[in-house]
């Protein structure tokens, strides 16, 4: 679980998880917008994030204080739900992203918050959050999670990239650690619906992304770590991608800070 804060209200475009995700705010609101379709979140209630999908989010302070907490659902969980928890609706029917928390999800979000924070096992862990998504099996939210697809060519191909993002990757590089041609990377990525740049793109600015808003780190650092030698080109890129630079992200996120 981690909480992402902030003391200014900020808007973020194209945004895209690799990863769905439940969240839950704390202080403040967050507004999501996908399509013509939006919703407020306040802290009475849980939102579910898909994966793959540009989401337009705007985090709002109450108090000067925004706050929220966020668990990111590992493949092998969802691969497991998927597989026992079949339901017949899909990624295209995805209407709504917040769902009122009841007492018992409350309860599930609280023991799952502790459980990691005290470093409890990792099978307990798994168990927990399996839990707590069969009990949204039969919410308005449960859609997001059924339509996720976790063995897709695109879905390793981003596994791949995340595990060293600062590399110079290219097609042919990560088709032979896919153990397949670069022609064949190609074209299931096109028939996914997607690229190899467009997912370069999608993990290094989403890394970046998370840790200027998570972390203290030098913006010139995050941006090495992700494959952007040239500061200014990352800055250009993050900005067409999001709507906001880098440095305007980290001052809503922890106010005025002076990098050196």
């Amino acid at each position: 679980m981690q909480e992402f804060s902030s003391q200014q209200a900020h808007e973020l475009h194209k945004v895209k998880l690799l990863r769905p995700a439940l969240c839950r705010v704390r202080h403040g609101k967050k507004i999501i917008g996908w399509r013509e379709h939006i919703e407020t979140a306040e802290t009475s209630q849980l939102i579910a994030f898909p994966a793959g999908y540009e989401l337009h989010i705007a985090n709002i302070p109450s108090g000067g204080r925004y706050l929220s907490e966020i668990i990111f659902i590992p493949s092998s969980i969802i691969d497991f739900y998927l597989k026992h928890y079949p339901s017949p609706l899909g990624r295209d029917n995805v209407k709504k992203f917040c769902i009122k928390l009841n007492r018992e999800l409350e309860y599930c979000w609280e023991q799952l918050k502790y459980a990691l924070n005290n470093n409890y096992s990792e099978i307990l862990l798994e168990h927990m959050v399996l839990g707590m998504l069969v009990m949204l099996q039969d919410t308005s939210i449960a859609n997001i999670f059924m339509g996720n697809q976790v063995n897709t060519v695109t879905a390793r191909c981003q596994d791949l990239i995340a595990l060293s993002p600062s590399a110079r990757w290219t097609v042919r590089d990560a088709a032979e650690r896919l153990n397949m041609s670069a022609s064949t990377l190609h074209r299931y990525l096109t028939a996914e619906g997607g690229s190899f740049q467009q997912i370069l793109d999608d993990v290094r600015l989403g890394n970046a992304l998370h840790e200027i808003q998570t972390t203290g780190r030098l913006i010139a650092e995050i941006a090495r770590d992700n494959g952007y030698q040239c500061p200014s080109r990352f800055t250009s890129r993050f900005q067409e991608r999001y709507q906001i630079t880098p440095r305007a992200l980290r001052r809503a996120v922890q106010g005025k800070v002076r990098e050196v």
